[in-house]
């Protein structure tokens, strides 16, 4: 099935940001340590995973979308991309005890919010017309450029 590693990328982030919206909850509660140890649990997936799927779609999908829709649609995916490192920095630093439950609770909230609709427009928009537009050629080397970025980590 054409684009299958990002769907599936997809399928486990949307699992991760669940936990990082539960996160976000137990922070808003006052429960701060809680919510700080599920988030140093998450933070693998969040920097290791999420930067191979931020490749793989910058690096295969993204170049064959820019020929098709052209690059500003394009362009602000990678720009949501962008927001998501700053977000992972921030939340790294408020992990490190330099921010309050509430500025951990909104950063949590953010990340949530941010991802959840990441994926939503790639899912409802961007993939329907990478399937519809691209050949099945050329959705073979995206798959493939996919696999390799995949392999390297």
């Amino acid at each position: 099935m054409p684009l299958e590693a990002l769907k599936e990328g997809h399928r486990r982030a949307l699992q991760a940001v669940e936990r990082v919206k539960a996160a976000g909850e137990l922070a808003r509660q006052g429960e701060t340590a809680q919510a700080i140890a599920i988030v140093r649990g998450l933070l693998p997936f969040l920097e290791r995973d999420q930067r191979v799927h931020f490749r793989q779609e910058e690096e295969g999908l993204f170049l064959y979308l820019r020929h098709i829709i052209g690059d500003g649609p394009v362009q602000a995916m990678v720009g949501e991309h962008e927001s998501y490192w700053t977000a992972i920095a921030t939340l790294k630093r408020l992990l490190d005890g330099s921010g309050s439950a509430s500025e951990l609770q909104r950063q949590l909230q953010h990340i949530f919010y941010l991802l959840d609709g990441h994926i939503q427009k790639e899912e409802s928009a961007y993939f329907p017309v990478a399937e519809k537009k691209l050949s099945a050629a050329q959705l073979q080397e995206v798959d493939d450029e996919m696999e390799a970025i995949a392999r390297l980590g």
